[in-house]
């Protein structure tokens, strides 16, 4: 299959094995993936990152000189199940998982396109966990779908702020991920939402979000 691989800084495009699922997982055919600020930041501070991660106990994160296939925001269709593994959806049924990826041989949960021991979405296939894979509902397009993931961190930052309806609520920068906490601010209920962003068109989209008052 091919696949974009970031090694040393450089994106090339290369042609790979195809990945095998294993117990409990699933390969996909990828339809659509986002490229997510984490993947553009990644891809010159890898080796960065991978320090920190390996300051809490994750030795597994991807380095800059190794091959590492981005891509953890995405939709795809179901192509194959590993052995023993549930058939929970039919295949080329379009779903999208939360990306994590267990390593059985290593006893090891590694990120989906943050590591190269799982490689990513930036590719035709990739494999994901059966338990952590949903349907796409009611023909939701795959571009809105692949959106799962960057909406998820939005609502649990919202679950974690615990922000009362009559209480301001202020989202300081408004990437993409700040634009999904407005909107699950505003359709959790609450009143005022404050916007900052220093660029006038984040600003103008948090507006359109829903943002009550944009600085």
């Amino acid at each position: 299959m091919r696949a974009v691989v970031c090694q040393n800084t450089e994106l090339s495009v290369q042609d790979l094995p195809e990945p095998t699922p294993g117990p409990g997982q699933v390969r996909l055919e990828v339809v659509r993936c986002g490229v997510c600020g984490s993947d553009l930041h990644a891809r010159h501070g890898f080796d960065e990152w991978a320090d920190m991660a390996e300051g809490v106990g994750y030795e597994r994160f991807g380095r800059v000189a190794q091959p590492v296939v981005l891509g953890h925001e995405f939709c795809g269709r179901v192509a194959e199940y590993g052995p023993r593994t549930k058939r929970t959806v039919a295949e080329d049924t379009p779903v999208v998982a939360l990306p994590m990826l267990r390593n059985r041989d290593a006893d090891a949960i590694d990120l989906t396109g943050l590591s190269r021991h799982a490689p990513g979405a930036y590719a035709e296939q990739v494999l994901v966990e059966a338990s952590l894979m949903l349907p796409v509902p009611n023909g939701l397009d795959p571009e809105v779908a692949a959106l799962t993931e960057p909406m998820a961190v939005a609502r649990h930052a919202v679950l974690r702020g615990e922000v009362a309806r009559k209480q301001v609520a202020v989202v300081v920068g408004c990437g993409p991920v700040g634009l999904g906490v407005i909107l699950m601010l505003k359709a959790q209920g609450v009143r005022t939402v404050v916007a900052s962003d220093p660029s006038a068109s984040r600003r103008e989209l948090a507006a359109r979000c829903g943002a009550d008052v944009v600085v």
